[in-house]
């Protein structure tokens, strides 16, 4: 038996696009998560974090849409150097640390208090919210590396 690297050119089961498409949909989930707790469970009453809970919910929606772009056939962010070879590897970069934000947030608001709030309890809904994150980020990183080693492989096209 004969071993073989692993197919990170993209014409395998696990492709970028499998993975970048798949991050995209987890970040739709991890904005609805926040919608809810914003509409559902009253955070929206809660200084700051109210606030926090919509523009979480706006960016992980944002983030995901930029995900399913073409950003690669757009004149302008093609034209810019380094970030017009790979811009969804751009976009996943910040997916990553907007993720590890929300879920370092809300570490710190169970341990502790985050602008005055503490959050008690793991409920079902900070349960799929923390799930949801960390498979995203999990999900978004593999793409950045998929996307990397693509690049090295093949410069003329990323």
């Amino acid at each position: 038996m004969v071993a073989t690297s692993p197919d990170l050119t993209g014409t395998g089961a696990l492709s970028p696009a499998l993975l970048r498409h798949l991050s995209a949909l987890l970040l739709f989930g991890v904005g609805a998560v926040h919608l809810y707790e914003f509409l559902a469970d009253h955070y929206r009453v809660i200084p700051i974090i109210g606030p926090l809970f919509a523009a979480n919910f706006a960016s992980a929606v944002v983030l995901g849409i930029l995900l399913l772009v073409p950003l690669a056939s757009i004149p302008l962010v093609r034209s810019l150097p380094l970030i017009g070879r790979a811009p969804h590897a751009l976009v996943a970069l910040g997916g990553i640390v907007f993720l590890l934000g929300t879920i370092i947030g809300l570490l710190i608001s169970e341990q502790a208090t985050l602008f005055g709030f503490h959050e008690y309890g793991y409920r079902t809904t900070v349960w799929l919210a923390l799930g949801l994150e960390s498979a995203a980020v999990l999900a978004l990183a593999g793409y950045l590396v998929m996307e990397t080693r693509r690049a090295r492989l093949h410069p003329a096209t990323a």
